[in-house]
């Protein structure tokens, strides 16, 4: 996996001049015979110094008089010859590029990389579905080729697995602040393990939609906030929907209304709450770089556990005592 990017180039016969028209690129191309499946098609300069890439759609349906610099995209991915393999590996599976042109120190073209080189059948470039399967593909030989030894490991996640001692040993400090009433309304106390449950599941259903927002490349801001109120619409009717049955329910112990009342918004409360928090955080934590997928787990039950028992208790304090 560490292996030099140059013993795996594959030449690059797909290239195009910037001073080609659409007409004269097509023709140069076609003289060519190639019989390559073609995915991209690279602009070079004189030099053979790469300066963009045109889709082979857009080459095929523009105007013949149209010149290839108007016709080309300047935003391009590269990779250096002096890069290993593992770093052409994680590129295509980051950026879902079917291959990626590599460069010398000089920007000239060397040749490309293509996601061919990692798999045995031919590569359907037409099929969405098949394309996803190639990503999923290289990622899973990406994370393969890092085999983080034990200690590794264990640094990474340790530190999160804190969280979740950090939440216990503050949800046991909130229940002895509040004993008096979990002592005088048992009720509440027998139904802490069902609230905590709703507000953790919950919580990691809200962070598992993040998560899956996190894989969509090029998203918006504008699809991550509508994604995120969506969930928030849902949550809430869940939330609702939640505390209205295990309320009922618990008037079956006959204690009266109040401590059903204070079940029923304890749940809606603190299942909104940290719902919340759980679509937040994975959120959060790509921001700051971190890896979602070790650290958002733990710190979403860290806060769920947490502010459930302490809005839960201090509902039942101010509403029965």
């Amino acid at each position: 996996m560490n292996k030099p990017l140059r013993d795996f180039i594959v030449p690059v016969r797909t290239t195009i001049h910037v001073e080609h028209t659409v007409e004269e690129a097509l023709r140069y191309l076609r003289d060519k015979h190639i019989t390559d499946e073609i995915i991209y098609i690279y602009v070079v300069d004189e030099e053979r110094k790469l300066i963009g890439v045109v889709p082979t759609r857009r080459l095929l349906l523009t105007e013949p008089q149209t010149s290839i610099r108007d016709l080309m995209g300047t935003h391009l991915i590269s990779l250096r010859g002096d890069q290993t393999l593992q770093e052409a590996m994680e590129f295509l599976e980051t950026h879902h590029l079917l291959a990626l042109p590599v460069v010398d120190d000089k920007n000239h073209l060397l040749g490309v990389i293509d996601v061919g080189l990692y798999l045995e059948e031919k590569i359907d470039v037409a099929s969405s579905r098949r394309r996803s399967d190639i990503f999923q593909m290289i990622g899973m030989y990406v994370e393969e080729g890092k085999k983080p030894s034990p200690w590794q490991g264990y640094r990474s996640r340790m530190p999160w697995i804190f969280c979740n001692m950090f939440g216990g040993f503050a949800c046991a400090i909130i229940s002895r602040v509040f004993e008096v009433v979990l002592s005088q309304v048992l009720l509440l106390a027998m139904f802490i393990p069902l609230v905590l449950t709703l507000s953790e599941s919950i919580s990691m259903q809200s962070m598992t939609q993040s998560m899956q927002l996190l894989k969509k490349h090029n998203r918006r801001w504008s699809y991550t906030i509508g994604c995120l109120l969506r969930e928030w619409q849902v949550v809430a009717l869940i939330a609702i929907t939640s505390g209205i049955i295990v309320g009922i329910v618990s008037l079956l112990w006959g204690n009266g209304i109040a401590p059903g009342f204070v079940i029923m918004f304890g749940i809606t409360c603190s299942v909104y709450i940290t719902s919340t928090i759980g679509s937040a955080v994975p959120l959060i934590l790509h921001a700051r770089k971190w890896d979602p997928r070790v650290a958002a787990g733990p710190v979403v039950l860290m806060f769920a556990d947490v502010i459930t028992t302490l809005l839960y208790l201090s509902l039942g304090t101010w509403w029965l005592l």
